[in-house]
């Protein structure tokens, strides 16, 4: 099993996406997380919401992208705090939702990266 040369955390829709960046490829990982409406409609319901729904929401997924398959990286501005970086691929466009700082640093790694691809 190889080293990742990058980790960070994507933060998009309330979730929080595992990102990985290894020298050939960009792994990222979704977990199934606590739903905060079913925590609180579970709350106001004396649990009995809870029975049908469960406290979880969404589901977990995770998806590799070969760094041979990435086109182009870009950046555009989220918000005072966060940058989101848009990886391109030949079928798809996956963004990655970052602090500022952050931003630079992902972009760096991936376009160098894809330079040596």
């Amino acid at each position: 099993m190889s080293i990742p040369i990058l980790e960070f955390a994507s933060h998009t829709k309330g979730r929080n996406a595992q990102v990985r960046i290894f020298h050939d490829r960009i792994e990222w990982e979704l977990k199934r997380s606590l739903s905060a409406g079913k925590l609180t409609a579970g709350l106001l319901t004396g649990g009995v919401s809870l029975l049908g729904t469960g406290v979880k929401h969404g589901n977990a997924f995770t998806e590799m992208i070969p760094l041979k398959r990435v086109s182009s990286v870009t950046t555009r501005r989220d918000g005072m705090m966060y940058t989101i970086v848009s990886v391109i691929t030949t079928g798809n466009t996956i963004d990655f939702r970052v602090s500022h700082s952050e931003a630079k640093h992902v972009t760096d790694t991936l376009n160098r990266l894809i330079m040596q691809a």
